[in-house]
């Protein structure tokens, strides 16, 4: 299958957090020409995987290729690429500043485009949106087959923008009622974010109306690690954390985690974060003797 780059409306712009958090979508057009033949564009990519783009870098001074995970899903807003994206203030940060930059700012009030990488399928004579990942594997989190994920209890852990893939799962599942038929009471799903403060919250008022909709289903709780009200309900600080980060071979205590959810063994878990926070996570689970039914995570 050939690639192909195609300028995509940056058609929404939301800011949560200035200089750190910021949410974008980019609409493609309905077809495109190539090499005068007029193909459309079918938008098929599952929830949990990542669509290509080709961003300006501010470090390099020029466009990058970036995966960037999608927030929402093909099945309700087809062609519409919604992401989350955060600065990383690493030294060689390029895009992430970018993106966080009043370049952005100006790009969409001039209707601009990002490139987004399609993919031409001869067979079916389309141009389709390509993906990150075409089958389930450990280090990735492409939700499983409609006939699969119906029966499974998830417990899902979001650290800062890693609620992105789990946004995509939980917007698709919303579509199904969660699985739920006369002889199938469908998915479990315990979504756990962790962020700084209030401001980086993602979809927290639609996450507390889907938890209404669906109590049976779906559990939401919010995580402030460094600032919160006075009147916070949930968790404060971290869920985990090495009892002496200055000694990696230290235990980890994820006893504010088990807290949350004390039967982790049950649940099928997912996890997108940084690397620091997997191997805390499975070190502590490993400590605490707590064998979840699977574990799958998308790190950075």
């Amino acid at each position: 299958m050939k690639e192909f780059f195609v300028p995509t409306l940056l058609s929404g712009l939301y800011t949560l957090d200035p200089g750190e958090i910021r949410e974008i979508q980019l609409t493609l057009p309905s077809e495109y020409t190539v090499e005068g033949k007029t193909y459309s564009i079918r938008d098929t990519m599952r929830p949990g995987t990542a669509f290509l783009g080709k961003p300006w870098g501010l470090r390099t001074e020029k466009f990058r290729r970036r995966m960037y995970t999608r927030s929402n899903c093909s099945a309700s807003e087809p062609g519409v690429l919604t992401t989350i994206i955060n600065d990383t203030h690493r030294e060689k940060a390029d895009t992430s500043p970018w993106w966080l930059s009043h370049h952005v700012e100006a790009l969409y009030a001039r209707s601009g485009t990002v490139d987004v990488r399609l993919t031409l399928n001869d067979k079916r004579s389309e141009l389709v949106v390509y993906e990150s990942a075409s089958h389930v594997y450990e280090n990735n989190l492409r939700l499983e087959p409609d006939a699969e994920w119906a029966n499974k209890q998830f417990l899902g852990l979001a650290f800062s923008t890693g609620i992105t893939p789990f946004l995509a799962h939980l917007r698709y599942m919303k579509l199904w009622q969660f699985g739920r038929t006369a002889t199938c009471c469908g998915a479990t799903y315990v979504l756990i974010v962790s962020v700084r403060n209030p401001k980086q919250l993602m979809a927290h008022e639609e996450l507390l109306e889907l938890e209404t909709l669906f109590p049976e289903n779906f559990k939401y709780h919010p995580v402030l690690t460094r600032e919160w009200p006075d009147d916070w309900l949930y968790t404060t600080g971290r869920i985990m954390h090495s009892r002496n980060p200055q000694n990696p071979e230290e235990s980890v205590n994820i006893s504010p985690l088990l807290r949350i959810v004390p039967d982790c063994q049950h649940y099928h878990v997912r996890m997108c974060g940084n690397r620091n926070a997997r191997d805390q996570l499975l070190k502590g689970l490993e400590e605490h003797g707590t064998q979840p039914l699977s574990f799958r995570a998308e790190v950075w």
